[in-house]
């Protein structure tokens, strides 16, 4: 397809797995793929529910925290912390037990 030639490359994005593939759907319908859109939809539908914790500052044994400040909007609690930021652009927010 010439039209994806024309498409930059744009820099990793940091949002969910689901977020990223509701897109990936809608830009599949945009070109005419709609037997692709529907497998990322059927795909989608069956994706578990993956759980995130903030990693910042663990001590040997603890365990990861499944909030994070930018959830309450203390932004003072963390050093990593900036207004407008999403948590899931921080370096510490990773999958749980990983």
């Amino acid at each position: 397809m010439d039209i994806l030639l024309d498409v930059l490359t744009r820099p990793q994005r940091q949002d969910s797995v689901s977020d990223q593939l509701a897109d990936l759907r809608l830009i599949a319908n945009k070109l005419g793929m709609y037997d692709a859109a529907d497998a990322i939809n059927q795909w989608c539908k069956n994706l578990p529910k993956l759980k995130y914790g903030c990693y910042y500052d663990l001590e040997e044994g603890d365990k990861a925290q499944d909030d994070c400040v930018i959830d309450n909007s203390t932004f003072s609690d963390c050093v990593h912390a900036k207004r407008g930021m999403r948590k899931e652009q921080c370096e510490y927010w990773r999958l749980l037990g990983s």
